[in-house]
């Protein structure tokens, strides 16, 4: 057989390998002494062995990959004419030593795996909005056809990720040419970062504007974690993250760090201190760490720091491991009582549990003032009292609907259900109706006061009220409307109102808009283009040649998507990506598989491996009680639960107790305070 070139050879036999049930690939080359090639090889893809050292590796990380090499000996050799350019074959072998592929297979082989330059624009474009690569190669079978008919696996769309960071001179450089960016849009985005004797990224902060704008607003009440096991280098990220107008979680700003030291957490608020303008939050809410702790009381000295109540419940189930000790732990930790009480139930409780001498326990009572509501009364929180806004941000984020919500707090009024109208009304009109919501059912628990005389006058109305069970007390309500006094305008609906009309009188606009809109109506030109360039063959050579050329051009004129230049401008140039450290949260996960031992269970109530706290044969079966106390009302870890009381109202319903070790979850808002509608008493 003869072939005009050597790529025609290549086609030719790749295209005999498919339908044979092989892959090929291209073996030893020959070469004359003019340097010309004169002899080409192509093998089957199972030719060779593997070396025996990698098969007697010893204390290998990782699984053995399966061994596809048998030195199977089919190939076949092409030489050129001589005098001509053209080939012939001169040897060739079709026996193989191992079973061939079905049809169906050949497409899986690595050598037909192949993602197109189209494919890899959209796997790119897809990720930026924060979709997975699983759910991006579904979007494509889909598109397809079928999972059968894609060209690649989700393996290669990885790998095709890992090379793109790659030619970014790895993930530190790219990060930061992103931040360079995003400040061409974004005028007010701060960064700054750390680096090591090593020139590696050590401590990473950052904040956009939008976030620094939230906290002008918001930023009273400031609650951070940290977060584990997100990035391949397991350093923690710790979200600085509160509440706006409508009870959903904004985000401040990110930092990732190298260390869990004071130090670092130093730098970390310093830099938040910075790009906040100086303005410190009055109330920090952490999960207890001591370096967390340290630098607080170093960088925001005046700002009071609530401890976590998920976490001591938590750290009380492990450190005391008595159930009955977490429930009064609870009462004592949520009750709204006068402090001279709270001792009292506390001296109860550990009678009763008998850990006078745990030390875990004198240690949290030394720290009352950062837990214990009858001590902390009167700061406050936005109904924050745990830090699992900052854990579960993936879940819900407040700033993609907050239009919406700003909407549908204006659009329409609500219907009156209360005893009191003009209260109801005037909430109606102040609050976001996320938050009217928590005040109307404040409002209407105060159907346990009865309206003993109701006196109306021109501009407001005069309620004389008695309270349930008391009839020697009586109030007077002088209030036709709430004052603006005494409602918080950062739960108002004008919360946003100044910076948003500052924002309006910038002549520049906001950039970022701009730019959505304009891609927007870029993309709508780029579809009919496409639709008529991908008709005829030609026609889309030769568009597509002017749409790189351009490409390239604004590229270079713009200084962006430049893939191929492994530095970065100014202080930028030549920073590493940062070293693999294990933090406190990391858990089991760094450790290899095979010494993961199997994790068995422990009774809560003597310690003991191999039952569990209801089976326990030295303890007795716990008892359903109940208490009165109006902490008891725990109810799911949800953010839409929290409600919204009127002051002096004590009498909470009773609910059943449960005594579960693990039955740690509580309101993750406490009751908001709303108003302060002030009595005399007659």
């Amino acid at each position: 057989m003869e072939f005009a070139n050597s790529d025609e050879v290549c086609h030719f036999y790749e295209q005999y390998s498919r339908a044979k049930g092989f892959a090929m690939r291209q073996g030893k080359k020959m070469k004359n002494r003019k340097g010309e090639i004169v002899r080409y090889t192509y093998l089957c893809n199972r030719e060779g062995l593997r070396h025996r050292k990698w098969l007697q590796m010893q204390d290998r990380k990782r699984e053995h990959k399966v061994v596809t090499r048998c030195g199977c000996q089919a190939e076949m050799r092409i030489k050129r004419k001589a005098n001509s350019t053209s080939w012939y074959v001169c040897h060739f072998v079709d026996e193989h030593n191992h079973d061939l592929l079905p049809a169906k297979f050949v497409s899986y082989l690595p050598a037909y795996r192949k993602i197109s330059d189209v494919d890899v624009a959209h796997i790119e474009s897809l990720r930026q909005v924060g979709i997975s690569i699983p759910k991006i190669y579904e979007s494509i079978a889909a598109q397809a056809g079928g999972f059968n008919l894609v060209s690649f696996t989700k393996r290669d769309m990885y790998n095709v990720v890992r090379r793109q960071r790659a030619m970014h001179c790895g993930d530190v450089n790219a990060a930061l040419r992103y931040f360079n960016s995003c400040a061409r849009a974004d005028e007010n985005i701060y960064w700054r970062y750390q680096v090591g004797n090593e020139q590696q990224m050590c401590d990473l902060f950052w904040s956009d504007g939008c976030s620094q704008h939230d906290y002008k607003i918001f930023g009273d009440v400031l609650a951070f974690d940290a977060t584990y096991g997100r990035n391949k280098y397991n350093l923690p990220v710790i979200v600085f993250s509160g509440v706006n107008h409508h009870n959903q979680t904004c985000v401040f700003d990110v930092a990732m760090v190298s260390s869990e030291t004071q130090a670092a957490y130093v730098w970390v608020l310093g830099r938040f201190l910075e790009c906040m303008g100086g303005k410190a939050p009055k109330v920090v809410i952490t999960d207890g760490d001591r370096a967390m702790r340290l630098a607080i009381q170093e960088v925001f000295p005046e700002a009071h720091h609530r401890l976590c109540a998920w976490h001591l419940l938590k750290n009380a189930t492990v450190n005391v491991c008595k159930p009955r000790f977490t429930t009064l732990l609870r009462n004592c930790m949520l009750a709204d009582v006068e402090v001279e009480e709270f001792e009292r139930q506390w001296d109860a409780m550990m009678d009763e549990c008998g850990v006078w001498e745990v030390e875990w326990v004198k240690d949290l009572y030394a720290k009352k003032m950062s837990w214990a509501t009858a001590y902390i009364r009167g700061c406050f929180y936005a109904g924050l009292r745990t830090t699992s806004r900052c854990e579960s941000l993936h879940a819900k984020m407040g700033r993609n609907n907050e239009e919406e919500l700003d909407f549908r707090s204006l659009y329409g009024s609500p219907v009156l259900q209360t005893q009191f109208p003009e209260l109801e009304k005037s909430g109606a009109l102040n609050y976001t109706k996320e938050i009217f919501v928590r005040f109307r059912d404040a409002l209407k628990r105060s159907v346990r006061i009865t309206i003993v005389e109701c006196n109306k006058l021109e501009d407001r109305t005069v309620y004389v009220t008695q309270k349930y069970r008391r009839p020697q007390f009586r109030w007077t309500l002088d209030i036709g409307c709430l004052p603006k006094t005494i409602v918080l305008k950062r739960w108002s609906k004008t919360a946003k109102v100044e910076l948003e009309g500052s924002s309006l009188m910038n002549e520049e606009g906001d950039a970022n808009a701009v730019y959505k809109v304009r891609v927007g109506a870029f993309l709508q030109h780029c579809k009919r283009l496409a639709r008529v360039a991908c008709m005829r063959e030609n026609d889309f050579k030769s568009s597509l040649e002017k749409i790189v050329e351009e490409t390239v051009f604004l590229e270079m004129k713009n200084g962006v998507g430049t893939a191929g230049r492994c530095s970065v401008d100014g202080a930028e140039e030549g920073v590493r990506d940062p070293v693999t450290v294990r933090s406190k949260g990391t858990g089991r996960g760094q450790e290899p598989f095979g010494c993961r031992g199997r994790k068995r269970r422990k009774c809560s109530t003597c310690g003991v491996v191999g039952h569990r706290r209801t089976r326990c044969p030295s303890g007795p079966p716990s008892q359903p009680t109940c208490s009165q106390d109006p902490t008891e009302d725990i109810v799911p870890h949800s953010e839409s639960q929290s409600h919204a009381p009127v002051a002096g109202d004590e009498d909470q319903s009773q609910r059943g107790c449960d005594n579960s070790p693990n039955n740690l979850s509580l309101a993750v808002d406490e009751p908001t305070a709303l108003v302060d509608i002030r009595v005399n008493n007659v």
